[in-house]
């Protein structure tokens, strides 16, 4: 366990963590076998945010620019 804890984790597979963390799924022993740092998931989580943020006001622009 401990070698798999030395690999750096892909960006895909970080991406994927904060992904499923926003809803809140996760199995633990997933969580268990990442070995990420903390700022990964920071760097990640502030760049899912700001995505999240820009297509739900696009999506709003576009649903109200429909209803109009």
């Amino acid at each position: 366990m401990e070698a798999e804890r030395g690999k750096k984790p892909s960006l895909r597979s970080v991406a994927g963590t904060v992904f499923w963390s926003f809803p809140g799924i996760r199995r633990r022993s997933a969580h268990e076998s990442q070995a990420t740092t903390p700022v990964q998931i920071l760097v990640a989580g502030v760049v899912g945010a700001a995505i999240l943020v820009v297509v739900l006001v696009a999506l709003v622009k576009f649903i109200v620019a429909s209803a109009g």
